[in-house]
């Protein structure tokens, strides 16, 4: 094992790259208006940003209690990410590119050092008032965030295709609309690759209707087949190759008043296995959001969801279903200081391979501080404790985490065009190698 760092060459490295954003900001940000406006093309909207954070983690790679000798680490995360929204014909036909590049190294356990990234390209276009739809590629690369191969590690490479074709039948109704798309999931380690490297193709058809005041309501069918190519090859009687999914969806966006809005997404998915016939299942699929601006200076949010899905940590896990809420509280008590607090309890089924029911649950509480101190510059003082236990040893773990970060932004002034840079896994999740927003 390399041998660690000591605490004033980690601060003397820290230091370096804090001084290395601030040179960079004064870089990026513009003297004035127009000396951006001279830079971009008129009509693009671009975001630049780029991001550094230091974290100590207790447990980075999730190691069980069943292992010995769990080791914490300094972690060092830099990124820098762009995103360009670029009209073509008009607003509704125009081509939408985010990418995020970072590095992210890991004091004492040089395994867990990778370079995390993602690209999200859309082309969205209209075709009279009549038809619209987009074409869509993103790609993604993440660390393996499971102890399975402990203390080895992996990544993830996941790239997907789609899109979508809508029929504009007024200004309120859209019938039909139909997405085609195509995933495919690729581990390094060959032992992952084996078990979990995966095919997902699909369609969607659904209808939507959308009232003046934002509310809406979508009602659909979605169809999908997943294959693991590489399974054949473990020789391995209980875990199937391939399944098919079905799931009829109703979608609701109800926009209550300027202050309070409510999503839900809610599915019954049915699931049919290649092979093993007697693991078909029906699974329920709910998301729902509520958010409410109890002041200028206060927003609370809460969430609810159950949720099946592929789970890579355990080969002997046919299908897991996720369950469980969320809330989080935003303060901001002047335009340049932030406080929130956010939390999350979630229960975890897994169906095993012999039928057997395995349960575990997880809960999650982290502060977060944010200080805008320049116009393009905010400091970001954040972290978390999360306790997972469960039926089995393997299942129970602890982890916490404190980051210090610094984001330099600068702009055109789109705040939607910010989001492209946000991962996903922001919503309710701390994301290790992102300073996502609160």
């Amino acid at each position: 094992m390399a041998k660690k760092p000591n605490r004033q060459e980690e601060l003397a490295v820290i230091r370096k790259r804090l001084a290395a954003v601030y040179i960079v900001s004064l870089l990026l940000v513009p003297s004035s208006p127009p000396l951006a406006n001279d830079i971009i093309l008129d009509g693009i909207d671009y975001i630049l940003r780029m991001e550094t954070s230091y974290q100590s983690n207790s447990n980075p790679g999730l190691a069980s209690e069943v292992h010995d000798n769990v080791e914490s680490s300094n972690v060092m995360v830099n990124s820098i990410g762009m995103a360009l929204r670029i009209p073509l014909l008009s607003d509704d036909t125009r081509l939408d590119i985010a990418g995020v590049g970072g590095d992210a190294r890991y004091s004492g356990q040089h395994q867990f050092n990778h370079q995390p990234r993602r690209l999200d390209t859309k082309f969205h276009w209209r075709a009279t008032d009549l038809f619209d739809g987009n074409l869509g590629y993103e790609s993604e690369r993440r660390r393996y965030e499971s102890d399975r191969i402990w203390p080895d590690s992996d990544t993830v490479d996941t790239r997907r295709l789609s899109a979508r074709l809508g029929v504009n039948l007024s200004d309120s109704l859209t019938l039909p609309i139909v997405n085609v798309f195509e995933e495919k999931s690729g581990y390094q380690s060959e032992q992952n690759r084996q078990l979990f490297d995966s095919t997902e193709k699909g369609w969607e058809v659904a209808g939507k209707y959308q009232s003046l005041t934002g509310s809406s309501v979508a009602i659909g069918l979605v169809n999908s087949e997943t294959h693991y190519p590489l399974r054949h090859q473990l020789n391995r009687s209980d875990l199937d190759d391939a399944y098919s999914d079905r799931e009829l969806f109703a979608e609701t966006y109800w926009q209550y008043s300027v202050k309070t809005g409510l999503y839900t997404r809610l599915g019954w998915l049915s699931r049919e296995y290649e092979t093993i016939s007697g693991r078909d299942t029906n699974l329920l699929h709910l998301d729902t959001q509520a958010i409410w601006q109890y002041s200028p200076k206060t927003e609370l949010r809460l969430g609810l969801w159950q949720r099946p899905f592929n789970n890579d940590e355990d080969p002997n896990i046919t299908y897991s279903s996720l369950r469980g809420f969320g809330l989080s509280a935003g303060w901001q008590p002047s335009p340049k200081l932030a406080l929130s607090l956010y939390g999350s309890y979630e229960l975890q089924d897994d169906t095993q391979t012999s039928g057997e029911k395995v349960n575990s649950t997880r809960t999650r509480l982290g502060p977060r501080l944010a200080w805008k101190a320049h116009p393009n510059i905010s400091v970001i003082v954040d972290g978390y404790q999360t306790r997972k236990s469960g039926d089995i040893p393997s299942n129970n773990y602890k982890q916490a985490v404190v980051r210090l970060g610094v984001v330099v932004q600068t702009d055109s002034g789109n705040i939607e065009l910010a989001e492209l840079l946000n991962p996903r896994q922001c919503r309710w999740s701390h994301v290790e190698t992102s300073l996502c927003p609160r």
